[in-house]
């Protein structure tokens, strides 16, 4: 009888630091949330070499895989880009590896000639032009401040394909206005390096 009540006692006093612990776990866990469970959705914004300033929609369908699609503008022309991130660990400071793959289409020879027709408008920069195509391989860190905003910078290489359309079917007038060796179509590919800084807003 005695050694049943010993038992019993151990028993007791087992189960209530087990619950104990689980109570601390559960509290640990309300102070720092789980962002991938918590907010799988969220607006990017970015600004860096190569794509210029982008907005893409965010989701991680996976605590540490993130997806990424939306807009580009360098300042002279507008692009599409989508992207992966993987993510190594899910602490405040985690290191990340992504890749990023963008277009922008040059410009046609209608549209260079309705614009160069208007003179009311300011002359046409060459880069408008050209198009190109890029991928990126970068390596970063992503810092949470917040539970629903994360910074990251990024570095690494883009690996580019410029183009520029044939313009021989300008009309005569508007030839002036374009540079020799532009009348015929052209491509050049390039490495070159590139950086990245942005925030990440999260929600759902």
């Amino acid at each position: 009888m005695r050694r049943l009540s010993t038992l019993t006692a151990l028993m007791c006093l087992l189960m209530a630091r087990v619950t104990l612990a689980a109570e601390g776990m559960e509290s640990q866990r309300r102070v720092s949330p789980d962002l991938a469970r918590l907010a799988p959705f969220g607006l990017m914004l970015d600004a860096g070499l190569t794509g210029g300033m982008g907005l893409s929609f965010a989701f991680r369908p996976f605590s540490l895989v993130r997806l990424h699609v939306g807009g580009t503008h360098n300042g002279v022309r507008p692009g599409g880009r989508v992207g992966l991130t993987l993510l190594t660990s899910r602490g405040p400071l985690t290191p990340a590896f992504s890749v990023d793959v963008g277009h922008a289409r040059p410009v046609k020879a209608r549209s260079l000639e309705r614009r160069l027709s208007d003179l009311s408008l300011p002359p046409l920069p060459s880069l408008d032009r050209v198009g190109y195509t890029y991928a990126s391989a970068m390596l970063g860190l992503e810092l949470h401040l917040h539970e629903r905003i994360t910074w990251f910078v990024r570095g690494g290489v883009s690996f580019m394909e410029l183009s520029g359309p044939g313009l021989k079917d300008l009309p005569e007038p508007f030839r002036s206005s374009i540079a020799p060796g532009e009348e015929e179509p052209w491509r050049l590919r390039m490495v070159r390096p590139t950086a990245k800084l942005g925030f990440i807003l999260s929600f759902g």
